[in-house]
């Protein structure tokens, strides 16, 4: 009977002390590299920085600051500080779908659609800007005339 005591509690004190080496060493991961992981813009690499940290490897996810120019339109998806009011633009394609609004392509990369009934000429050579209006809404608008449409970031 002495000797199953014995044994318990030696199975026992090496449980414990087989968790509380996992908790410190769970401990080692410091306020800095949790801050680093949790900066990470893209979900999907923030999520591995975590997996990594608690696996104990170093994070290998390099974060790439991005523009704020890159997030203009999208700020109603995610809270963008030093996002511009303003930006100016090349329309380097444009198109009309099927209900006659006008789609734009700019030379960076971003799509908009036009989001209200009306006409408006996009010559090209023009000078435009994409403007946020208020309640996330946005313009399209030319330099040399007085007039310009609402309109909505389209790509993902």
């Amino acid at each position: 009977m002495a000797n199953r005591v014995m044994i318990s509690s030696v199975i026992c004190g090496t449980a414990i002390a087989a968790l509380i080496s996992v908790n410190v060493q769970a401990q080692s991961v410091t306020d800095a590299q949790l801050a680093a992981c949790a900066t990470i813009e893209n979900p999907l690499q923030r999520l591995v920085c975590f997996d990594q940290l608690t696996a104990g490897e170093k994070p290998t996810v390099a974060q790439r600051k991005a523009n704020p120019e890159d997030r203009f339109g999208r700020e109603h998806k995610e809270v963008t500080q030093g996002a511009p009011d303003k930006i100016f633009v090349d329309i380097v394609a444009k198109s009309k779908d099927v209900y006659g609004f006008w789609v734009i392509e700019l030379s960076n990369g971003q799509r908009w659609r036009q989001t209200e009934a009306g006409t408006y000429q996009l010559p090209d050579g023009a000078d435009y800007y994409i403007e946020r209006g208020v309640l996330d809404s946005f313009f399209l608008g030319r330099k040399d005339i007085n007039r310009r449409i609402r309109v909505q970031r389209i790509d993902e």
